[in-house]
């Protein structure tokens, strides 16, 4: 709970903007012009540096520098693609999969689902919160992976996890990989450091295999024609970092 408070509300680079414009009307309300003006035009600062630089480049870019895709070993014996979110009202409501964080994940999980046959192939966790909202979950899941080529009923799925610690725990218990067996990881870039730090601390020796990065590998522009499309993954750097700390403060990651 409190790692969702931090990532969600109390470091949310907008919520900043918000506190700090919060401030300024209580500081109006009781006549401190001075200390007003100084937080307005900080919220106005502040919003113009998420808006224009390019911050989401910069937070990202060591993060899926970490593990780039190494070549692939010549037999794979599973493949465990991390949930990130599926949308599963779309899907319910119109029948099609509609834009989710899973679906590059997906994409690069089913192309090693065709190069390695033999492998079997885990699709884990769940961002539902009620029996009906994680089966409508799966379902969307497995709509996708059939539409990227995977055969029915091969995909193997972990239903209970609700974060990445919990989906490497469950899937180390429900699948008991072997010593000497090979494991591919398939998740963002951006998410690779901790759900690798996860594994290492479980013990379970794993080849990272990431996809949809946000950053390229150097450089930056300003953002002049979409400003506030670098927003979105700001908060998901910063998600990440927090992530990491946190798990590391509480011994579930090396």
């Amino acid at each position: 709970m409190l790692y969702l408070l931090l990532t969600r509300y109390l470091f949310d680079p907008l919520a900043w903007v918000l506190y700090l414009l919060i401030g300024g009307l209580v500081a109006g309300h009781f006549q401190q012009a001075a200390l007003q003006r100084g937080l307005t035009i900080g919220a106005t600062v502040l919003l113009l540096c998420l808006l224009v630089l390019p911050l989401d480049q910069m937070l990202a870019r060591p993060l899926e520098n970490r593990y780039p895709r190494p070549p692939l070993p010549a037999q794979v014996d599973g493949i465990v693609i991390l949930d990130g979110g599926l949308n599963p009202r779309i899907f319910r409501s119109r029948g099609v999969t509609g834009e989710n964080a899973s679906t590059m994940r997906m994409i690069a999980g089913a192309d090693l689902a065709r190069r390695f046959p033999a492998a079997k192939l885990v699709f884990s966790g769940t961002s539902g919160r009620t029996p009906l909202q994680q089966e409508v979950e799966h379902e969307t899941a497995e709509a996708l992976l059939l539409s990227l080529g995977v055969a029915p009923g091969r995909t193997i799925f972990e239903r209970t996890s609700r974060d990445t610690g919990e989906n490497l725990v469950n899937c180390k218990a429900l699948l008991h990989p072997k010593d000497g067996e090979t494991w591919v990881l398939v998740t963002s870039a951006i998410h690779m450091p901790r759900a690798m730090a996860i594994a290492q601390k479980l013990g379970w020796k794993m080849v990272p295999w990431p996809s949809d990065y946000i950053s390229a590998t150097g450089g930056g522009a300003l953002r002049i024609g979409y400003p506030s499309e670098g927003l979105t993954d700001i908060d998901r750097a910063l998600h990440e970092w927090i992530g990491m700390v946190s798990y590391r403060l509480r011994g579930k990651a090396e």
